[in-house]
């Protein structure tokens, strides 16, 4: 398997090939104390790109290390009282999928296809949280770097990108902007089809929920570094809205929970790679 990494215009239509993901192109830190680095402040986006196999790539978007608080604040509406805010530090850059993992993608690394809404673009569900660690492991092996499910702080980061609002587009969500129930659509949509946020990264608030690698719990007091979740609890966590949820459901700090082995129509999942 080749991985291709590009550095790109927000249009993304002029691609700079680049060698190789080593080095000090794809390192960064951040340490406890830091200032507030919003993710794209630059304006520029960095991708690179898995190839799967029978022409399938997966592209994603270098997310560089920084802070930010995490949860809502407590006049936020529809916020939930497991949304407490707290300072986060992440301290290594990483790259997530710009969208949930699709079908063809699923497809290409399982030869499985569980997902109801047919659709090769569409975003794979009907996959429990079990089901998306395999696949991280069988693409680890595939592709020779550690791919895995986003922590929960980790998703929460990158699907803000740099933004304190509600949502990642403002404090309101409109059906242009994300297919989740006010949209009317009753199912999946190809990936890609509402707007990204800063990064790059499609469907945040949309489409379909996204299994996190954390358990559920609590956050921690004060600030935290790269915080991982719990050790042991019943219920792992799902981020982002789904094509059957209203839009207070659908914020950046919304925090879902399910059993491990659930697979929904409602659920899928996107991925990290380790730089």
């Amino acid at each position: 398997m080749r991985i291709y990494f590009h550095a790109a215009p927000r249009s993304w239509r002029r691609v700079l090939l680049v060698a190789a993901l080593g080095g000090a192109a794809c390192a960064g830190t951040a340490r406890a104390g830091d200032g507030e680095t919003p993710p794209a402040a630059s304006g520029a986006v960095e991708t690179m790109a898995l190839e799967l196999g029978d022409g399938v790539t997966m592209a994603l978007s270098k997310v560089p290390a920084g802070r930010f608080v995490m949860g809502s604040p407590l006049g936020e509406p529809g916020r939930d009282e497991d949304e407490t805010q707290h300072p986060v530090v992440i301290t290594k850059t990483f790259a997530m999928g710009i969208y949930p993992v699709t079908q063809a993608q699923y497809l290409a690394v399982t030869g499985e296809n569980p997902s109801q809404f047919a659709g090769l673009g569409h975003p794979v569900e009907k996959v429990s949280w079990e089901d998306a660690t395999a696949f991280c492991g069988k693409l680890s092996q595939q592709a020779g770097r550690t791919v895995r499910l986003p922590t929960e702080a980790e998703w929460e980061y990158a699907c803000r990108a740099g933004t304190t609002t509600a949502f990642n587009l403002g404090d309101e969500l409109d059906p242009g902007q994300a297919n989740f129930e006010e949209s009317g659509i009753g199912g999946t949509t190809p990936v890609g089809k509402y707007p990204a946020n800063a990064l790059g990264l499609f469907d945040m608030h949309g489409n379909v929920r996204e299994w996190v690698a954390d358990r559920h719990n609590d956050y921690p007091e004060g600030e935290a570094v790269d915080p991982i979740g719990p050790e042991e609890g019943a219920f792992r966590v799902l981020r982002g809205g789904c094509w059957s949820i209203g839009a207070p459901r659908c914020r950046s700090a919304l925090r879902g929970i399910d059993v491990p082995w659930a697979r929904r129509n409602v659920i899928g999942f996107r991925v990290v790679v380790e730089l």
